[in-house]
Order: structure tokens, then sequence, then C-alpha cells
């Protein structure tokens, strides 16, 4: 079985196949071109290079927020396309579950942290060491009141996500030793996490049809604010 895994919720554009077995192929991209001019081409050429068609695909998992507006919307789009065409189930897979499924076993919690803007973080908690446990919802929280929930835990805490290097300095100064900050390359969201996540959930029987997938914003977007707050509460421009 092979799942196309696909993350356009952040800059970072990744995809990837997995097996059963193995990571087939994953290429991942941060570089400042929108996912749309380079996530069909990424995807294509990813496939060519792997010696595989799409019609060889089984399911794609694509993560479906929380993160950019534009970019959950460019990859739900994405992969409800492909799921329409080649007839096969789709997966929405959690931005954060995502970030703290690629660190399974740190033996503590485990805090994915994403950029919300606003003086916001979109965050959730896991335990990690073995079967990943989520402890709390994905939510969109100040990281202040964040720091505050974890630091009463009184345990090591390992943060992911690409609000770590924006925070990294204020989260030191807060949790001290109690933070663990991994390097740029080990907190951005994975493609390849994503379509074993995927294929986890295919096997349990969970996918959905490309009618049914559906985004996960957490928040309103900013034009969505704008809306309300010109025209009152009834209704948005999008």
């Amino acid at each position: 079985m092979f799942v196309l895994g696909i993350d356009t919720t952040t800059l970072v554009c990744s995809v990837a196949v997995v097996s059963e077995n193995m990571v087939v192929a994953e290429y991942t991209l941060q570089v400042k071109k929108t996912h749309s001019q380079r996530l069909l081409p990424l995807i294509a050429t990813m496939l060519a290079d792997s010696g595989l068609t799409p019609a060889e695909l089984d399911g794609v998992a694509v993560v479906a927020g929380p993160g950019s507006f534009t970019g959950v919307r460019i990859g739900i789009v994405t992969a409800k396309a492909l799921g329409q065409a080649l007839g096969i189930p789709l997966c929405g897979i959690s931005t954060l579950e995502a970030l703290a499924a690629q660190h399974p076993w740190f033996d503590g919690l485990v805090c994915p942290i994403l950029d919300a803007r606003r003086r916001q973080v979109y965050t959730a908690l896991f335990r990690g060491y073995g079967s990943l446990q989520r402890l709390a919802g994905d939510k969109a929280a100040s990281l202040p009141a964040v720091l505050e929930k974890v630091e009463a835990c009184g345990e090591k805490v390992l943060f992911v996500g690409d609000a770590v290097p924006v925070y990294r300095e204020f989260i030191s100064g807060k949790l001290g030793e109690k933070a663990c900050l991994m390097p740029p390359e080990s907190v951005i969201c994975r493609a390849a996490t994503a379509a074993r996540l995927g294929l986890e959930m295919l096997a349990r029987g969970q996918a959905v049809s490309w009618r049914e997938l559906a985004p996960r914003y957490l928040r309103q977007s900013e034009a969505e604010v704008k809306y309300r707050e010109t025209h009152g509460g009834g209704g948005t421009c999008l």
C-alpha cells in the first residue's frame, strides 16, 4: 500500500510517499514561493523519481491544519482533487499531532507550537515515550498561557513547530532547563509522518471521501474578522 503525504500548512512545503515498511520518498522545500506554484510539480517529480504513477496510490494523507489559512486551503483542495480523480480515500491530519508524532520517544511532554500571529500560537499537548498520548486538544492561545500550563506539570517539555525559532529565548527564559528546544531541521512538519499517520487511519477504517475532507482552522481568518467588524455578525466574506 502506498500513501501520499502532503503538508502546506506553514512556509514549508513537504510531500512524501510511504508504504507499510518504508519511506519511499520525501521532498521538502522551505523557499519563498507560494505552495500553489510548487506543490503539484513537487508531487509529480517525486512520483516520477520513485517510479510510481498516481494510479498506484492507495490514499492521500493531508495535513489539514491549523496553520496558514491559504496554505491549509491549498493542501486540502489538492488532496480533494486527487481523491476525486483517482477514486481513493483521504485522511485529514492535525498539524500539531503530526509534529508531535515525529518525537514519540521523548521522555516527557511534547508541546507543538505554530506561530498563529495576533500574539498567539496554535498548540496542543502530548505525552511521549512510546505510544504518543494526547493530553489536550488543538487550540489557539497566548504563549504565556501555554507556558504557565506546562510549567505547572513540573516535567521536561519538548517544543516543536515553526514558533520555536521565533520564541526560543522567551521559552528558555520562562522554563529554563525544563524546556527542550529542537534544531531547525527537527521543528518542521514532515509529510512522511503525516503519511504514516494516514496509513494507520486507513488500517482502522477512519479515512473519508473527497466530499467529507474538511480543514481545521481553529479560528477565523483576518478577512473574516474584518468582514464581521464591518458588517456585523451575519455571515462572512469567504
